[in-house]
């Protein structure tokens, strides 16, 4: 499936690379359509072919330390240039960090122990990833087209638009600091907006995010070098 850490890519009939996922065609990140094991060359029926592609959202920038992604039971070490994919967990050892770059103009920075799983990034048009443990720093300049990004996290959703974010541990608890632009963080129990230089706490589902509010310098310093 891998070669060299890189999935093989099949290029369309006419020379072009487009992909669907599940079937279904979109303006999914489409640098690469990859195929899995049999479903080469017709050996397996089309339904069947198309739910076992897989896409390419962006390549690794930085590494520091041990990363690995995991794509449908498949582990692979990570290193700069690497390819990451649609459906990636992308995890960090201790003491690592992991720097990613999806599509253009979109970058992650993950710090140690993260668990960062790419469900879906749309050339454009956002995207939909799940943080299910760690902290990243989301950045997308302001000025390039953008949908809204979702990331679920087990204290509840933050939703982003063209912004610069940091989401993790913090001071205690879980905490959301955008350093620019919009973000909404919601729960079962309420929602807060944020912008430029204000945070959020997040203790649960249950439980309302605490009211926007300024973060001490210190305390942004600490979330930004548990990403850096």
């Amino acid at each position: 499936m891998f070669e060299n850490g890189r999935a093989r890519a099949r290029p369309d009939l006419d020379g072009k690379r487009f992909v669907h996922l599940n079937g279904k065609h979109d303006m999914l990140i489409a640098r690469r359509s990859v195929l899995i094991g049999l479903g080469l060359a017709g050996l397996v029926p089309a339904a069947a072919a198309a739910a076992l592609e897989i896409v390419e959202a962006g390549t690794v920038e930085t590494v520091t330390g041990e990363s690995i992604g995991k794509l449908r039971g498949e582990k692979r070490a990570l290193a700069v240039g690497s390819p990451v994919f649609i459906e990636d967990l992308l995890q960090t050892s201790v003491g690592a960090r992991l720097g990613v770059k999806l599509g253009e103009a979109t970058r992650i920075s993950l710090g140690e122990s993260t668990h960062l799983r790419i469900d879906k990034f749309l050339v454009d048009r956002g995207g939909e990833l799940v943080l299910e443990g760690g902290a990243i720093r989301f950045d997308r300049p302001s000025d390039k087209p953008s949908g809204q990004l979702t990331v679920t996290t087990p204290f509840g959703l933050i939703a982003a638009r063209g912004t610069k974010f940091f989401a993790g541990p913090s001071g205690g608890v879980f905490g959301v600091f955008v350093e620019h632009g919009l973000v909404t963080v919601k729960t079962k129990r309420g929602s807060v907006t944020l912008t430029d230089g204000l945070g959020t706490n997040m203790t649960g589902l249950k439980a309302a995010p605490s009211p926007a509010a300024p973060w001490p310098d210190e305390r942004i310093a600490l979330a930004i070098a548990s990403v850096s």
